[in-house]
């Protein structure tokens, strides 16, 4: 509604009607009001389609045609200001049919008064304002003020069926913000809520700005829920009509965001499904574009998949592995295996990294690479990663108790555990229920996580020290790489990544890298670890540069704790698993 004026729209095909509804309207002194007339019922229909008007005053008779024709018209094409109908006589059965027909009030010519025009004028105008509120409720989003699930699959239901009786094609692209999950947790959920504001922001106005050159626009954006949108493309001329809609959302959902201060990064994985050959009927076309998402994640996030046939049996293992995934811990289905860490100089172990395992009720070993991404997406990397730190605790407490020598347990923190508001208590209460020493647990942090919040990483790093747990940074040289963060944050050491070590005797590149990562971590005085060494010619090129320690299948693969007791057993015996070193002084490996 104007917020000075009520526009009203008098259909009367008898001019002295309008001249006594001009006058009584004149006489509703606190009604502010502009008033137009029109006399056919053609040019009416023209009319309230454009929606100009606030509210419709009608004759009920309109030559051959009614007001009520008029009336169940309009609200066909989309109509939703109120309609009040007029006749010329009281009459019980055309006023239920009026009422029935969704007229706000019905109102007998003659027997009309400047305040009962008024009430009545107003009273419709509250009447559609309620209607309007509930339709909102019922069908948008509160939260972004998108269509929400229901509005989206209704319109699709219609863009579907015109899309069959014109014989064109039509498109649904499905969306989810990549890692959402942690920037609650990062963050907490006000401050998400506020991210999914902004971003329904950056999707509405992409809608609005539709490309002058192709006129591809999105005709309908929604919000299902959580970080999930849908997108409708009524009539797309071909396939790449789509990738280009696409394309333009992942462009502009990868610009940064400021949301209450802090400068946010996100992306977008999009699954693309089309109307006919991915599917007749809309549930099918959401559930291959969520299939489509799906494996636009698999392929590294922030990009667009297109639907194809195997996705469908692919987002059916995932959603069974995630079933699964679900009651692991309850059935007591994960196990920690544990590789040594092999000292340099000495050739003897200094500590054991502790690494998940999955053994699947089908009786097959499921490795980490296939599970911790999904326990990541779905938030069951919590209840997991407590689990490995409780397990590893006790685990280093039952060697202790065997006599073994006092070795640091090495543990995979997770991002969303280490930014737990609760998460250095948690370990606390950890520590003192297993009763070991917290020297005897080594923390590793990879870059990108400390990264995120580097205020708040400081303040937990420095905290974690203090309670005197041993701090590494895991897949160095993968992440920021900052010589600044490196002198300011307390860790003890760092561990090159695998990818470096793997080709360090024949990729000149690499064996670059990992010598200035040796050299640059010795004259901060931290100590190095390189893992993934398998090979001799590996080892000896480590052992040049000076690296402390070393893990890696050329000394054992990780294996159970009872495989880590007889490894300690042998070396307190003499007969260590770290019979490879570098002469001193010659250059060259010997066995000791």
């Amino acid at each position: 509604m104007n917020d000075t004026y009520i526009r009203i729209l008098l259909i009367d095909d008898d001019e002295d009607d309008y001249v006594v509804t001009r006058d009584l309207l004149s006489e509703a002194s606190g009604l502010k009001h502009t008033l137009h007339w029109i006399s056919s019922y053609d040019q009416a229909l023209g009319i309230i389609c454009e929606n100009k008007y606030d509210v419709y005053i009608v004759d009920y008779r309109l030559g051959e045609r009614t007001g009520l024709d008029l009336l169940y018209k309009a609200s066909c094409n989309g109509c939703r200001a109120p309609f009040i109908l007029l006749t010329g006589e009281g009459d019980h059965e055309t006023d239920l049919k009026a009422m029935n027909a969704g007229a706000a009030d019905y109102l007998v010519k003659g027997e009309i008064s400047a305040p009962l025009l008024e009430r009545s004028i107003r009273y419709a105008i509250r009447q559609k304002l309620t209607e309007e509120r509930i339709y909102h409720m019922a069908f948008y989003d509160s939260l972004t003020n998108l269509p929400n699930r229901v509005l989206f699959q209704d319109r699709l239901r219609l863009a579907l069926a015109n899309a069959e009786r014109h014989n064109h094609m039509s498109a649904v692209l499905f969306l989810d913000i990549d890692n959402f999950k942690r920037i609650n947790d990062t963050f907490g959920h006000i401050l998400g809520d506020r991210l999914l504001k902004e971003v329904a922001g950056r999707l509405s106005s992409i809608m609005r700005k539709c490309d002058s050159v192709t006129r591809e626009a999105p005709d309908l954006f929604a919000r299902l829920g959580g970080d999930e949108f849908t997108v409708l493309l009524n009539v797309i001329s071909e396939t790449q009509d789509a990738a280009r809609v696409a394309n333009r959302i992942k462009e502009s959902i990868s610009m940064p965001f400021n949301v209450d201060g802090y400068e946010i990064f996100i992306t977008s994985s999009i699954g693309i499904a089309i109307y006919p050959v991915d599917g007749e009927e809309m549930e099918s076309l959401l559930k291959n574009a969520d299939a489509a998402m799906y494996h636009a994640k698999e392929h590294g996030r922030n990009n667009y998949q297109y639907y194809k046939q195997y996705m469908n049996a692919a987002a059916f293992e995932r959603l069974t592995l995630e079933n699964d995934l679900r009651k692991a811990l309850e059935r007591d289905e994960f196990l920690l295996y544990y590789q040594p860490l092999i000292d340099l100089n000495t050739g003897s172990i200094t500590g054991m990294e502790a690494l998940i395992r999955w053994k699947h009720p089908d009786g097959g070993i499921v490795p980490p690479s296939e599970f911790i991404p999904l326990a990541e997406e779905t938030g069951l990397i919590l209840p997991i990663s407590e689990w490995v730190l409780k397990t590893a605790c006790a685990q280093s407490n039952a060697w202790r108790a065997e006599g073994n020598k006092p070795l640091p347990v090495s543990v995979n923190l997770s991002s969303q555990q280490f930014q737990q508001k609760n998460f250095i208590n948690n370990l606390s209460g950890i520590l003192s229920e297993s009763g070991i020493s917290p020297r005897d647990l080594s923390l590793e942090i990879t870059e990108s996580t400390v990264m995120q919040n580097t205020k708040t990483s400081f303040a937990s790093l420095h905290k974690l020290t203090e309670m005197g747990l041993l701090l590494v940074i895991d897949d160095f040289g993968t992440g920021y790489s900052s010589l600044s963060y490196l002198k300011s944050f307390p860790i003890h050491s760092i561990k090159i990544d695998r990818s470096f070590v793997k080709e360090i005797s024949t990729d000149t590149d690499n064996a670059a890298i990992v010598t200035a990562i040796i050299s640059m971590a010795h004259s901060l005085r931290l100590k190095v670890v390189a893992e993934g060494v398998e090979s001799a010619d590996q080892l000896e090129f480590l052992c040049r540069q000076g690296c402390n320690e070393v893990q890696g299948y050329l000394f054992s693969p990780p294996v159970p704790p009872e495989e880590i007791s007889r490894l300690l057993l042998a070396e307190a015996r003499g007969e260590g698993i770290g019979d490879l070193i570098l002469k001193k002084g010659t250059g060259h490996l010997k066995t000791i």
